[in-house]
């Protein structure tokens, strides 16, 4: 269990990390009330400093698990999948067993990820086999293939894609500095394209979204690398130029790919918002979409480069 739980507040990371978080969060909250300087008394409303609230949250309790060892990564994970499908669940409209089923084979992702890494190879074919057993069990006649294919996505697309996260944390040697980089290149990367795309964007990117644009993307990629290059001291050292070069453009990749493939998901639910969980943001699907896609996208090239 040592190997699995580790203070974070003696990880030599965790400082500099700390520091940087809070200057960055420091600076951006002066930005945020120089640009909302005329709303008085409803500032505390608008949608940037709500935005900015949600970060400071955020932030902190990322932090703390990464560097927490790979349980408190696990458990971080857990919790954004729980919730997740979740959302997910509510804007396909699965049934109600369905909705259950998918939430408790959702939390299986984690712990086996944790135990065993061949295990969690396995896990997605064994859980097929249970899922196709559901339309015989529950007695479906009408559309019980239909659920079962939104419910048997849902737990591939949010479970086993963000446990990834726990496999960086678990099985990369140097995995909490790489976590942290993540973590820091995909915020800066997604706040980064709302900026440039805000300020500059004329070239729409896609139909999908609207509000996406070509500049949107370059900020994606300007944020990637910020991100890299805020948190690169805790880089494994074997791979640091590696990742400080081939890591940001993959994360804003995985970004703006796992953005519009929300928005698919959205556009054909019919809805603004995966939820109103997170404040400024909508659902908390809106703020880890890009996780999700970014965190097997790093792992296997990790993977690949030891």
């Amino acid at each position: 269990m040592s190997e699995l739980v580790t203070n974070p507040i003696l990880n030599p990371f965790f400082a500099p990390a700390a520091e940087r978080i809070g200057l960055l969060l420091g600076l951006s909250l002066l930005l945020i009330l120089w640009v909302l300087r005329k709303h008085g008394r409803a500032l505390l409303r608008q949608g940037l400093f709500l935005k900015w609230r949600t970060w400071a949250i955020i932030a902190p309790i990322y932090l703390g698990a990464v560097f927490g060892g790979p349980l408190a990564v696990g458990i971080l994970v857990l919790g954004m999948t729980w919730q997740g499908l979740r959302e997910y669940a509510e804007m396909v409209g699965l049934v109600s067993h369905y909705r259950w089923v998918l939430k408790i084979m959702g939390i299986t992702a984690v712990p086996v990820g944790l135990a065993s890494l061949d295990g969690f190879y396995l896990l997605a074919p064994l859980l097929l086999l249970v899922a196709v057993a559901q339309p015989l069990a529950f007695q479906a006649v009408s559309a019980g293939i239909h659920q079962l294919a939104l419910s048997s996505f849902g737990w591939a697309y949010i479970a086993w894609l963000l446990a990834h996260l726990v496999l960086i944390g678990r099985y990369i040697p140097g995995g909490d500095g790489v976590l942290l980089v993540i973590g820091a290149a995909v915020a800066l990367s997604d706040n980064m394209a709302f900026a440039v795309g805000s300020l500059f964007g004329k070239h729409k990117l896609t139909a999908l979204s609207p509000n996406k644009t070509w500049e949107g993307v370059g900020g994606n990629l300007l944020g990637a690398y910020l991100g890299t290059g805020l948190m690169s001291f805790a880089l494994p050292e074997h791979l640091y130029w590696l990742l400080l070069i081939g890591l940001p453009p993959l994360i804003a990749v995985g970004s703006v790919w796992g953005d519009l493939f929300e928005s698919a998901i959205k556009r054909e639910a019919g809805v603004k918002d995966a939820g109103s969980w997170l404040p400024g943001f909508g659902g908390l699907l809106d703020r880890i979409d890009s996780l999700i896609l970014v965190a097997p996208l790093s792992y296997y090239f990790l993977r690949l480069m030891l």
